[in-house]
């Protein structure tokens, strides 16, 4: 415990202290501290989850480490794409975890949830206004990441307790980081800062939720 604790200072410390540096121009230093931002959260699963620890949980964190590292790159398309990809590879992996976890299935609240999700899809697509070429690409990845917050919250219907709660948290978080980091990709919105302080607390919530607080 004392462990998990030490690292989550680290965490708060490295993630200050790179949220400072996005204010200023692309430096080695800003690099470094976001590639270190998912190895931290994943050491605080590892060292967290009581020796339960959930392998496809820890394939996600990997994805989601790769979709930083691509996304250092992110006005090159390919650097995009694979970014994309990375993220959207490990929102799967969630899914998968999430889905054991998940059950029985609250059949109302899913139907609602679907449809609340394919309304929030077609105003985001509307609203980002994606290129031709990154249309198909952004369907897919929404209709994933929408996917994964359902799950999250089925899983918080099934669990209740902090598990769910932060699991389901962490999913809402990441859905508003994606949001706008869609808005600033396609639009040019300047909204660096608040992409990662949400994106951040949507890797943490969901391992603090499956690493049992």
């Amino acid at each position: 415990m004392e462990l998990k604790l030490l690292l989550l200072i680290i965490l708060g410390a490295v993630s200050l202290v790179y949220l400072i540096t996005l204010f200023f121009k692309d430096s080695l230093l800003q690099y470094i501290l976001k590639g270190c931002l998912v190895p931290l959260i994943l050491a605080i699963y590892i060292f967290g989850a009581n020796q339960n620890i959930l392998p496809l949980m820890v394939i996600a964190l990997i994805f989601g480490w790769l979709g930083d590292v691509f996304l250092l790159k992110i006005n090159n398309l390919l650097c995009f794409r694979l970014g994309l990809a990375s993220f959207l590879l490990g929102h799967i992996f969630y899914i998968i975890t999430m889905f054991n976890y998940a059950q029985p299935f609250n059949i109302l609240i899913l139907i609602i949830s679907i449809a609340a999700a394919v309304c929030y899809g077609i105003f985001m697509f509307r609203l980002v206004q994606p290129t031709s070429d990154m249309k198909i690409p952004v369907i897919a990845y929404e209709t994933i990441l929408l996917t994964m917050s359902i799950f999250a919250l089925q899983l918080f219907l099934s669990q209740g307790g902090k598990f769910g709660a932060f699991v389901f948290a962490g999913s809402l978080f990441f859905v508003a980081s994606d949001s706008m980091l869609a808005l600033a990709t396609f639009r040019k919105k300047a909204l660096n800062v608040p992409v990662m302080i949400t994106y951040i607390a949507a890797q943490l919530l969901i391992v603090l939720g499956f690493g049992g607080m």
